[in-house]
């Protein structure tokens, strides 16, 4: 074999598509678990599978023997969910998507809020953007009364 035709020291496409690392990884995100809801919407799942696995292989084929031997499973998972996140904030054509992407752990509109101590929601999400004081970033949530239809908004800081 020439060396202009030399094959890729990395895995095949179908054997990351197949590893258990992408599998887990991409189900992770994408069903969501109990302290987390998935921020890519179904609609997406295919289309941003086939995406993250065409970036992912290629970034694993552009690592040398010597590289693969230094990155740990973390470091490989770490990048793996930073394709699929980087490829999400492409696909996502709202304001609302991309601070979903961003903060997928922040409320949403349509979340319940509940009180200390309730098991009955007290308000609901009904907005949320982004705000900027100087070089510190907010999201500035607002929600509604269930029982009065009061409007209320809060903040949080983000990182």
């Amino acid at each position: 074999m020439s060396t202009s035709e030399q094959r890729p020291i990395g895995p095949t496409r179908e054997q990351v598509r197949a590893s258990s690392l992408f599998t887990t990884t991409i189900g992770f995100w994408f069903n969501g678990s109990a302290h987390l809801r998935s921020p890519f919407p179904p609609a997406w799942h295919d289309a941003l599978q086939e995406l993250v696995l065409d970036r992912f292989h290629a970034w694993l084929n552009t690592l040398d023997h010597q590289a693969r031997h230094l990155v740990n499973d973390d470091a490989v998972s770490g990048k793996l969910e930073e394709l699929l996140f980087k490829a999400g904030l492409e696909m996502a054509q709202t304001e609302e998507e991309r601070n979903t992407l961003l903060y997928p752990f922040l409320p949403r509109p349509g979340d319940p809020i509940m009180k200390a101590g309730c098991t009955e929601a007290d308000s609901t999400v009904t907005a949320r953007k982004l705000c900027h004081e100087g070089k510190d970033a907010f999201m500035e949530v607002t929600a509604k009364r269930q029982a009065t239809g009061e409007t209320w908004s809060t903040r949080f800081e983000l990182p």
